[in-house]
């Protein structure tokens, strides 16, 4: 859970910052299968659809997400369709996870006295806040902020909302000088 005295966006930063390469090398072949399949559903016009949750099953991990990202005077994960890339993720690179969501969401249930998505947000809050040091809601918040950051045709990110949120801009016309060595490099006339 976000902690109300730090933004999202240094949230969103730190936990950015956590995201392994190692993570991204070994699951690469997966992700580069899920965003074909993404972008072969963009061209043929279709909206997202479920792989792998059923619709109670997606609205529960929605509501998750939605209080890891929550909507405020800008979108949150509920906007930037996080529930599309973890179930896309689930259906491609991250199968092994599947087991655990499923019993992951089992417990949520337990915990929440039936549906999650049915609570009130402080009550939806307090049950998260009773998990947060669990392997399910480190899996599904790591999910999330993957999702709100990813490239859009993973399935998440859903109009670049994650980027806009963090001032990252999808263009490739940067201007020199790029770094420290660069600026030096401009200044001393050996560029």
């Amino acid at each position: 859970m976000v902690p109300a005295k730090r933004s999202r966006r240094s949230f969103l930063g730190n936990s950015a910052t956590g995201v392994s390469a190692a993570w991204v090398a070994a699951n690469y072949p997966g992700i580069l299968a899920a965003q074909d399949a993404i972008r072969q559903a963009t061209k043929a016009g279709q909206s997202p659809r479920l792989t792998f949750f059923n619709e109670a099953q997606a609205a529960e991990i929605e509501a998750i997400t939605a209080q890891i990202i929550p909507t405020d005077d800008r979108p949150g994960a509920r906007e930037a369709h996080c529930v599309y890339f973890i179930d896309k993720a689930l259906s491609t690179f991250a199968r092994k996870n599947q087991a655990a969501y499923l019993k992951g969401l089992e417990d949520l249930q337990a915990s929440a006295g039936g549906k999650f998505s049915a609570l009130p947000s402080d009550q939806q809050t307090k049950v998260l806040t009773s998990i947060e040091k669990t392997p399910f809601f480190t899996m599904v918040r790591n999910h999330t902020v993957i999702g709100f950051l990813s490239l859009p045709v993973h399935g998440g990110n859903q109009d670049q909302i994650g980027w806009k949120l963090i001032g990252y801009e999808d263009t490739l016309n940067h201007k020199p000088p790029f770094g420290f060595y660069d600026a030096q490099a401009l200044s001393s006339g050996k560029a």
